[in-house]
């Protein structure tokens, strides 16, 4: 008898819960990659939408393109985020890393194919289609990440995944700086396209998506997924050969059997089925309310970021013409009125069309980039205090939207206004609450309708501010102001880093 609940005991020390056994596994060389591997798909989601406007800007002479032509292939990249819904599920029910190998090799060649297009509109075709694999890849890391990596490590793995997104400006306009001077032109008589540079640096901006592609092939399905869906046997094979890359030996992994987890679908659900279930539960008790606060915050720092990223090549030419003419104490809004009154947007017709990307443009988009990739990897290290980064990126971005419209120097003010731009510091943030609080089965889910529900307010935002700017810009900055300060109130509400590090999830099963 005394054998027998000896027996008994063992087995018991043997079973771990995912979490204890992730941590058994230790930290090395597997997380290493597969921190990398996530930072390269990052920042190649973010080269494939935000790099694009660069290739907008470079390609207006090739394709004919005209006002309402620039605006309708600059927001294509936006379209993507129809698709998040999709995706979301298909991560949830097939696997992350089959989702992730999906998205970034489609997504790749259809980036690297509009390089070739013949016109505006076949380019605009190529984009939504690859826009509509590629832009879920980034939502897909911040829950691939998270899922395999221990406690100690997430947030701040999470925090320099976010770095390297925002360091694809850093990389957009260092290549277009090289490439997009360069003279060459070769005629491809049977596609019916001059080859120019801004062809060429469109392929090599596509190119990480099929780096991170075979990069993902070379990794693990998530374990976390595999024991949620009950196949705690391959799961426990992954876990070992995470162990084993770390540096230990596999037959020596502590972990002999994983604590059974709930099925969350069952196989014989039809699809209809299988998507109400899991995304109904999202937006009812118990998980309601956390579902609506967390879309609140990443929508606040998603689209405070990308509207106005979007206007900093006009803000940065506006600064050198208020800085070289005799007014240098005119407020902001008052340099935007008198530029584009002198510079004359409202004429149609020029007699030369010019393409050519000013190298002012190009350095003011390095130093930005290279100023907030600092900043983020600086505040990795306070990753354990993530609700109070997230609450001061709210606060900077406010005050520095109320200086854009009270100050009356352009270099004071242009600084300002990239400093709203902080607000992209707290995606980090955000996304490790997404992984933290909710079940395995939803996290993939929730987080890309939660990315989806950002890019959409930021496609609305920047049409917005095309259109009030002129008449209502001081107001336009103010009203900003108070809806960013809006988050900080919000944030409060989340729990305390404290709660959160001991992993309390809503509604785990």
């Amino acid at each position: 008898m005394s054998n027998v609940l000896q027996e008994e005991d063992a087995i018991q020390r043997d079973v771990h819960s995912y979490d204890e056994a992730v941590e058994l596994t230790g930290h090395g060389r597997y997380n290493y990659l597969l921190l990398i591997t996530c930072c390269i798909i990052s920042n190649a989601v973010a080269l494939d939408m935000f790099g694009f406007s660069l290739v907008v800007a470079a390609a207006t002479c090739d394709l004919r393109l005209g006002i309402t032509e620039t605006g309708i292939l600059a927001s294509a990249p936006f379209a993507g985020v129809l698709f998040a819904f999709p995706w979301g599920y298909y991560a949830d029910t097939r696997g992350r890393r089959r989702a992730l190998l999906l998205s970034t090799s489609v997504g790749f060649t259809f980036a690297a194919a509009s390089s070739l297009a013949p016109s505006w509109q076949v380019m605009l075709v190529l984009k939504i289609i690859g826009s509509s694999f590629s832009t879920s890849s980034f939502t897909l890391t911040m829950t691939y990440l998270g899922e395999c990596v221990d406690n100690e490590h997430r947030s701040r793995y999470l925090f320099i995944m976010n770095s390297m997104n925002l360091a694809s400006e850093i990389v957009s306009f260092g290549l277009a700086y090289f490439i997009l001077p360069l003279p060459f032109h070769w005629q491809i008589p049977w596609i019916a396209i001059n080859y120019r540079s801004w062809r060429m640096f469109t392929f090599i901006i596509a190119f990480p998506l099929g780096i991170g592609a075979f990069l993902v092939f070379c990794l693990y399905e998530s374990p976390k997924f595999l024991a949620n869906k009950d196949e705690n046997i391959l799961a426990l094979e992954i876990l070992q050969k995470i162990y084993r890359m770390n540096g230990g030996k596999e037959e020596e992994f502590p972990v002999k059997h994983l604590r059974r987890s709930v099925v969350e679908n069952n196989k014989e659900d039809s699809i209809w089925s299988s998507i109400v279930k899991q995304t109904f539960p999202l937006f009812r008790p118990p998980m309601l309310w956390r579902t609506l606060q967390l879309f609140y915050l990443i929508i606040l720092c998603c689209t405070t970021n990308n509207v106005f990223l979007m206007w900093f090549p006009t803000m940065v030419n506006l600064f050198f013409n208020s800085i070289s003419g005799d007014a240098t104490n005119i407020g902001f809004c008052e340099a935007v009125i008198q530029n584009i009154t002198v510079n004359g947007f409202n004429e149609p017709e020029h007699d030369v069309c010019d393409d050519t990307i000013s190298a002012n443009t190009i350095y003011s988009g390095v130093i930005l980039g290279l100023v907030f990739t600092t900043i983020n990897l600086v505040t990795s290290w306070l990753a354990s205090r993530r609700r109070l980064v997230l609450m001061v990126c709210y606060l900077v971005s406010a005050v520095s939207c109320v200086m854009v419209g009270l100050l009356a120097r352009p270099m004071a003010s242009m600084i300002f206004f990239a400093l709203i731009q902080t607000s992209a510091i707290g995606i980090g943030s955000v996304a490790s609450y997404f992984v933290d609080l909710y079940p395995t089965a939803y996290r993939g889910l929730v987080t890309s309708l939660g990315m989806m529900a950002a890019r959409l307010t930021s496609f609305a935002g920047v049409n917005v501010i095309g259109v009030v700017i002129l008449d209502h810009c001081n107001l336009t900055f103010y009203c900003w102001a108070v809806f960013v300060l809006s988050g900080v109130a919000v944030a409060l509400m989340l729990p305390s880093d404290r709660k959160t590090s001991d992993k309390t999830q809503i509604g785990c099963t």
